[in-house]
């Protein structure tokens, strides 16, 4: 299938910058306004001396945060593009069903529209995100296939949200491991447990220093009442945030699948993943990003935004250890 369009253009610091702006223009909003209302409430309507210093040395930080942090970011990010491809040259290709994304040195990544969730556009960029974690630039005047205006209403109007098709590898190859399992509301606690852990710590951690902070030391009555009450929510979100959010997942998981049976294969080189009456995704074991383990898990985190549950006891060719000693050295990149 031919493509619709194709946007070519170099990766450069100045590009980076005016995609870091439109992407946080909302957060530097926020911050401006917050900074200047902390400046404004310390400056004219606090009576506490030492709110009258913490209040516009964070207004001012915030303000500052506001001008600088699109700056800083944009900076980061480009370091972390040079550190991370071959080359600065990007070519997009946009098909009816899907987006075609390929850096310098063949590095290709596959994008779907049904999986885009905001679109912004600033002055020569037209910016699309997707799945809330990948964002995908735009040049306006480096369409070599199609123009700008005939694009912008093919994404308006045009494109379609075709099943995914997924890449068939086409070999004959037998899978090394295969873990089969029933999604159960239990499993998904487990499973966001896991991967909330470090949240929680935090939630922890910030809750005990804010009761700490506000029981223990000498502060304004309305400043200490404030502390006390972050300090508990904080211990309540430590508790109850990661139920909640497994019974939220189990939710969506059950409308959004025909079944609750996943079978996971995996491969010298790939893994795929099928669930009940659908068709199997395939990723690649240099997608992962990082891997968690709990006590009946085996958490495999794809691009950071796709977790993959192994269930220890559910292997129905080959055994857990086995599987763990191919994953630390056996799999292919």
């Amino acid at each position: 299938m031919e493509p619709l369009f194709i946007n070519t253009y170099q990766m450069s610091p100045e590009l980076l910058r005016e995609y870091t702006n439109c992407m946080t223009a909302p957060r530097r909003k926020v911050l401006l306004v917050f900074g200047i209302l902390c400046f404004i409430w310390g400056i004219l309507f606090t009576s506490h001396a030492a709110l009258r210093v913490l209040l516009p040395v964070l207004g001012v930080t915030a303000i500052l945060c506001s001008v600088f942090y699109s700056a800083w970011l944009a900076k980061k990010n480009y370091r972390r593009y040079e550190m991370s491809h071959a080359g600065l040259d990007k070519a997009i290709s946009f098909y009816p069903d899907r987006m075609e994304c390929v850096n310098d040195g063949g590095e290709s990544k596959t994008f779907y529209y049904r999986h885009i969730t905001r679109e912004k556009e600033s002055g020569s960029l037209y910016s699309i995100v997707v799945k809330n974690e990948t964002g995908i630039i735009v040049k306006k005047d480096s369409f070599q296939k199609g123009t700008f205006e005939e694009f912008r209403e093919f994404m308006k109007q045009g494109r379609h949200s075709f099943p995914e098709r997924y890449e068939v590898s086409g070999r004959n190859d037998a899978p090394l491991f295969e873990n089969s399992y029933q999604v159960t509301p239990e499993l998904l606690q487990e499973y966001t447990k896991c991967m909330t852990a470090s949240r929680r710590t935090v939630h922890i951690v910030l809750g005990v220093v804010y009761l700490a902070w506000g029981l223990l030391f000498p502060v304004h009555i309305v400043l200490k009442l404030l502390l006390i009450v972050l300090g508990v929510l904080f211990l309540f979100l430590s508790v109850f945030y990661s139920s909640r959010l497994a019974k939220r997942n189990y939710r969506v998981y059950e409308l959004s699948h025909t079944g609750m049976g996943k079978t996971i294969l995996f491969y010298p080189d790939r893994i795929e993943c099928a669930n009940d009456g659908e068709a199997a995704k395939t990723y690649y074991y240099s997608q992962i990003s990082r891997v968690k383990e709990s006590s009946g898990l085996y958490v495999i985190v794809i691009e950071k935004t796709i977790g993959i549950m192994v269930k220890k006891d559910a292997f129905q060719k080959g055994d857990f250890e086995e599987f763990q000693n191919f994953m630390k050295q056996g799999r292919q990149p």
